[in-house]
C-alpha cells in the first residue's frame, strides 16, 4: 500500500500530468503560505525576521540536499554476491580511464592504504584524469600517461610494463595492482599482457544492473585470479 501512495504522489507533482501536477502546486503554495503566516506570527513581521526566516529556510534547504545526497551515495554500495573475491586493499593502483564512477570506485575501495595511483588515458579522457587528479589531493597521483592509438594493444603494454618497472622504491610488484575495465578492449588486453608478464595483479570494476538495465554506477573491484589457476593447471 506503501509503495502505491508514494507512486501516486510522484504524478501530483511531476510536471508530464498537467491537472494533478497543477493541484499538486497548487497545494504546495497553500502549504507555503500557511508556514510563512506562522513563522511571521512566532517571530514578527520585521524586516529582519523576515531575513532570518529566509536564511533559515536557505540553510534547511541545503541540509536537505546534504542529507538526501548523503543517503543515495550509501545506496550506491549494495551487498551483492557476485561470487568473486575483492583484493586486498594495495599501496598502488594503475587505472585505465574512460568514465569516472568505476575511477572513482576503483580508487575509493583501495583507500586508505592507496598511495600512488597512475593514470592511462586517451586525448578525449584527458580532462577526466586530470579531474581525477584533483579529486584526491592527499593521494600521489602521477601525471596521466596519453595513449596516442586507444586500439594499439602493444602501446598500453609497453605503458603499463614502464609503470611496473618504475614502481616507487623499496615496492614490490604484488604492491600494485591494475584495473582494466576502461578504455577500450585493445587497451584491457594490454593491460592485462603486461601484468602477466610480471606476474603483476589484477582487478576488474563491474558495473551495478538492475533489471537488466546498467544503473550508471560500479560495484566493488573484484580480484581476476589468473596466476592461480596457471599454477592449478600445472600441477
Amino acid at each position: 500500500m506503501k509503495n502505491y501512495f508514494f507512486q501516486a504522489a510522484k504524478i501530483f507533482f511531476n510536471p508530464e500530468t498537467l491537472v494533478p501536477f497543477i493541484i499538486g502546486t497548487i497545494f504546495l503554495s497553500v502549504l507555503g503560505n500557511a508556514l510563512t503566516q506562522i513563522l511571521f506570527n512566532l517571530f514578527g513581521t520585521t524586516t529582519t525576521a523576515a531575513v532570518g526566516i529566509a536564511l533559515g529556510s536557505v540553510l534547511i534547504f541545503m541540509f536537505s540536499v546534504w542529507f538526501l545526497a548523503k543517503s543515495l551515495s550509501k545506496m550506491r554500495s549494495p551487498e551483492i554476491d557476485l561470487g568473486k573475491l575483492p583484493p586486498k586493499k594495495h599501496k598502488g593502483l594503475i587505472l585505465l580511464v574512460s568514465r569516472d564512477e568505476p575511477c572513482q570506485r576503483a580508487i575509493d575501495y583501495h583507500l586508505p592504504e592507496l598511495e600512488y595511483c597512475w593514470l592511462i588515458c586517451s586525448s578525449q579522457s584527458l580532462d577526466l584524469a586530470k579531474k581525477l587528479k584533483q579529486n584526491f589531493p592527499t593521494l600521489k597521483v602521477a601525471e596521466p600517461v596519453v595513449v596516442n592509438d586507444i586500439y594499439d594493444p602493444l602501446e598500453f603494454y609497453q605503458v603499463v610494463k614502464k609503470i611496473y618497472k618504475n614502481l616507487p622504491a623499496g615496492w614490490t610488484i604484488e604492491d600494485a595492482i591494475a584495473d582494466f575495465t576502461g578504455m577500450t578492449a585493445q587497451g584491457s588486453v594490454g593491460m592485462v599482457l603486461a601484468s602477466l608478464s610480471v606476474q603483476g595483479l589484477l582487478q576488474y570494476t563491474p558495473a551495478e544492473f538492475k533489471d537488466g538495465q546498467p544503473t550508471g554506477y560500479s560495484l566493488n573491484s573484484i580480484e581476476i585470479t589468473l596466476k592461480e589457476q596457471f599454477r592449478r593447471g600445472k600441477n
